[in-house]
């Protein structure tokens, strides 16, 4: 055996899984893993790119791992040793602080103490965008400086003005599409190199050093682009406004943000060329006068999503302790795409935030904007912050709801500040109805609008509500960028789930439930009570349950909302069915079809629950379970997260109801996990969830396993017994291992159940609760299970009766 062989045998260990080098040390001390086990992992991947080092340093006959080396240089401050000097000098000292920083703390020795992947990839983004900020420096081109870009990493973005003219024929009037304070806007068909292709080069640059050269061996894309020509004006506005795009824009990537393609200085010719948006600008759609097709409710909703998600990406985008606030945020300055995404465009007048700034506020006496956009606390006291564009976008989410100019007569013959201070009045006085294009309101009766056209009344609540926060006269007021995209996305999803039909009023609720009386509460949890009330409708009196949410949580109201979600588009005999709801007067209430006989885990020791019955609910309950799962629909998959007896309901006929999808998740059908911190109850949930926080349908198997071993052992998956608290799956395990699990099963039933019955149900429930979530069975396997066992009993049962009858005849 060689000397190399023979190192690399001393780094093989046994019964643990990884390569030496990059494994979690928490892992091989404990032999217990979860998803921070590759963050560790990560980290040394991080480190090796940072070094230029392999994870194992073979010394000799001796090695070192590269994780314990950095981590000490690292925490003595001589992490620089490690690196090469010249890939070292490239590195921007903010973009290395970052990158360093974030390797160190996923090498943490508590698993608490490491980065979730979603922390990691905004630490790298940041630390990309220092390194192309420092590697794209836009040249103070002042009056008296060179206006070359040669020698810059911008120089690729040059586009010399003779194939600019040449484009647009010299600037020709037909090419003209709009016009400005600062310039005239041209369309054209142009070449230009195609930025994405620079970008990929730098990011590769950035991170394994690779020099990118030969930028001429790219090839020229060609595509319509618009061309902005800027205006030469004696107050250098425009000369500002063009330096400040190019700076802006090139440090912005994002879907929601017109991309720069390219620019021109040449002369007194400033021009921008950017991506061309094939549907204009949001303003062509406004003032009653267009003659091109109205947006519907919907599309409005989706155009202000986008526009909120570029916002949101200006506002909390950090490089260097950056932030932008664009100061006109406007009708006129939202470009839509040929899908009608919008774009965020037009930042002559951006600012940076300054760096190391502790506060976000720019004080400053040039005031600037558009007149009813404009922050009035920013124009009177000079105060600039991210409220400011707040404000101006709540000018635009009024002038969609209303199709008018924000400047339009009507609100400015009322409040020469134009829209915003009379929308306030109309929202302070419940009359914001009136402000609705007429365009939308195609009235099917009264207080409901058409679903395909016009909102319906969440929808308008929650867009007007967030609407009138943006518009606050004070800064303090303002909700975040990141706030109003959430309300915005709430006020879409009550819109694309209409459930006008099932609205229930409070006062009706009140009524039902005698004012949420004490005599009428049936069951209570952390986050709602539940209320047996009745209701009157046209077909006479029923009977129903009304689950009040507690407090104005965001936590319950994103349970509230996903719960009437999925009860409104997952319906089957054995889901629990929805009856209606109310959001009135900051209550939050689902209403259900009432499930006399209650819960599950009431009946677990009732002996009149024979084992036949008991099979029936669990067939019901897995049938439920493998429609959300999937089996008999096209829609997405429901992981329900909570499955558990309490969490099942019986009717008068025993027949099951699976209840409670406040934490519920959908996701898509080619989806096989999703990453979250675990929840659910204790005892049910998985414990290989619990661990790792990677979701899939089986950790619903394994909780469904824990609620038939309750129904066949008849008690509840913890009991305390002698002092002490009892697992019942642990228990079973024990037994299971033995071949004595009939010990465990409930004595009332004990005698019914046959041999063969109870040989299947403890294989399929032994199944569900496999360790390794890859050997538990589908819920379709489950069923197929199931009904064997019932099966069997059945067929038993029938054989005891007609020994029973030959006896009596015989006798």
């Amino acid at each position: 055996m060689n000397q190399t062989a023979a190192r690399r045998d001393r780094l093989c260990l046994s019964n643990v899984w990884g390569t030496i080098g990059y494994r979690d040390p928490t892992y091989f001390g404990s032999g217990s893993m979860s998803h921070k086990s590759d963050i560790y992992s990560l980290g040394v991947v991080l480190f090796e790119v940072l070094c230029q080092r392999k994870a194992v340093l073979i010394e000799g006959e001796d090695y070192r791992l590269l994780a314990e080396l950095a981590k000490s240089h690292y925490e003595s401050g001589r992490l620089e040793d490690l690196i090469d000097s010249d890939l070292r000098k490239q590195m921007h000292p903010q973009s290395f602080k970052i990158l360093s920083e974030t390797a160190y703390c996923c090498l943490k020795e508590q698993r608490s103490q490491r980065p979730n992947i979603d922390q990691i990839v905004i630490k790298l983004e940041k630390a990309l965008e220092s390194q192309w900020k420092h590697e794209n420096p836009v040249y103070p081109m002042v009056e008296g400086t060179s206006k070359s870009f040669k020698g810059t990493n911008l120089e690729h973005l040059e586009i010399p003005l003779v194939d600019i003219k040449k484009a647009t024929e010299n600037f020709a009037e037909k090419y003209r599409i709009g016009s400005g304070t600062y310039g005239d806007v041209y369309k054209a068909q142009l070449d230009h190199f195609d930025r994405e292709v620079k970008n990929k080069g730098k990011l590769l640059k950035v991170l394994f050093s690779l020099e990118i050269k030969n930028i001429g061996k790219f090839q020229k894309k060609r595509r319509t682009v618009a061309i902005k020509r800027i205006f030469i004006r004696e107050d250098k506005q425009g000369e500002q406004g063009f330096l400040a795009e190019i700076e802006m824009l090139t440090s912005c990537k994002h879907p929601n943000i017109v991309s720069l393609l390219g620019f021109c200085w040449e002369g007194q010719n400033m021009i921008l060329v950017y991506e061309h948006a094939s549907n204009g600008s949001l303003d062509d759609y406004l003032g009653g006068t267009s003659s091109l097709t109205n947006l519907t409710w919907v599309q409005r909703i989706k155009i202000c999503i986008d526009v909120a998600r570029g916002l949101n990406y200006l506002h909390t985008k950090i490089e260097d302790d950056r932030r932008i606030i664009h100061r006109d945020i406007k009708s006129g300055n939202i470009l839509l795409g040929q899908n009608w995404e919008a774009k965020i465009a037009d930042f002559g007048l951006s600012k940076f935030r300054p760096e190391n700034q502790q506060l976000n506020t720019l004080y400053t006496e040039n005031i600037a904007g558009t007149q009813v956009y404009l922050d009035p606390e920013y124009d009177k006291k000079g105060k600039l912050k991210n409220e400011s564009d707040i404000y101006s976008f709540g000018v635009v989410l009024f002038e969609m709801l209303s199709g008018r100019f924000a400047n339009d007569p009507i609100y400015t013959k009322e409040n020469s500040n134009g829209i915003a201070p009379v929308a306030r009045r109309h929202f302070d006085e419940g009359t914001i109805r009136e402000m609705i294009d007429p365009r939308l309101t195609e009235e099917t009766h009264e207080n409901i609008f058409s679903v395909n056209n016009g909102p319906n009344q969440d929808s308008l609540d929650a867009y007007a509500k967030i609407a009138y926060q943006c518009v606050a006269e004070t800064q303090v007021e303002r909700p975040t960028a990141e706030i109003v995209l959430k309300k915005l996305e709430e006020a879409l999803s009550f819109q694309e789930n209409p459930k006008d039909g099932l609205k229930i009023s409070l006062t009706d609720i009140k009524s039902a439930t005698q004012n949420f009386c004490k005599d009428y509460l049936i069951g209570h949890g952390e986050i709602g009570s539940v209320y047996k009330g009745e209701v009157t409708n046209a077909n006479g009196c029923n009977i129903i349950a009304a689950k009040r949410l507690h407090g104005k949580s965001g936590q319950g109201e994103h349970k509230f909302l996903t719960e009437l979600q999925i009860l409104l588009e997952y319906k089957h005999e054995n889901i629990i069915g929805l009856v209606g709801y109310c959001n009135e007067m900051d209550e939050r209430i689902v209403v259900y079809e009432y499930a006399s006989r209650g819960s599950l885990d009431r009946y677990l020791t009732d002996s009149d629950l024979t084992w036949i019955k008991r099979l029936k609910i669990c067939i019901d309950i897995a049938s439920g379970l493998d429609f959300l799962h999937g089996g008999a629909t096209t829609q997405g998959v429901v992981i329900h997260r909570d499955i558990k007896s309490p969490n099942i309901l019986l009717n008068d006929d025993w027949i099951a109801k699976i209840t409670d999808f406040g934490i519920s998740l959908i996701i898509s059908k080619d989806m096989d996990f999703v990453i979250d911190d675990g929840c659910g109850t204790h005892g049910y949930y998985d414990p290989m969830y619990g661990n790792t926080g990677f979701l899939t349908k089986e950790s619903d198997i394994y909780s469904l396993g824990v609620v038939l071993l309750e129904i066949l052992c008849g008690r509840l998956v913890f009991e305390y017994r002698n002092g002490g608290q009892q697992l019942l799956t642990t228990l079973f395990e024990r037994h299971y291992e033995e071949g004595t699990v009939g010990e465990i099963v409930f004595e009332g039933i004990r005698e019914q159940i046959a041999p063969k019955s109870l040989f299947a149900f403890q294989m399929i429930v032994c199944q569900c609760l496999h360790r390794e979530r890859e050997q538990r069975p589908t819920t379709s396997k489950v069923l197929l299970q199931l009904k064997k066992a019932l099966e069997f009993q059945m067929e038993y049962t029938s054989g005891n009766i007609m020994d029973t009858a030959n006896n009596k005849v015989a006798s």
